[in-house]
C-alpha cells in the first residue's frame, strides 16, 4: 500500500508540474569559443582536478570514518 502511494504521489506531482522549462545559459556561453585546442586542454584539466579534489575528499572521509 505504501509503494502505490508514492507511485501515486509520484504520479500526481508529474502531471500537475508539467513538463520543466531548462536553463538558458546561451547568454553566459554565447560569448566563449569552444573549438580551440586550449578549450580541450582547459576542460581535461578540470576533469583532472575535478577528479583530485572528489579522490582527496573521499580519502578525508574515509579517514574520519576510520
Amino acid at each position: 500500500m505504501k509503494k502505490q502511494l508514492i507511485a501515486l504521489c509520484a504520479f500526481a506531482f508529474t502531471i500537475v508540474g508539467g513538463p520543466a522549462a531548462a536553463a538558458d545559459w546561451s547568454t553566459v556561453t554565447g560569448g566563449l569559443d569552444f573549438s580551440g585546442e586550449i578549450t580541450g586542454v582547459i576542460a581535461v584539466v578540470g576533469v583532472l582536478a575535478g577528479f583530485y579534489v572528489v579522490r582527496k575528499g573521499a580519502r578525508l572521509l574515509l579517514s574520519m570514518i576510520k
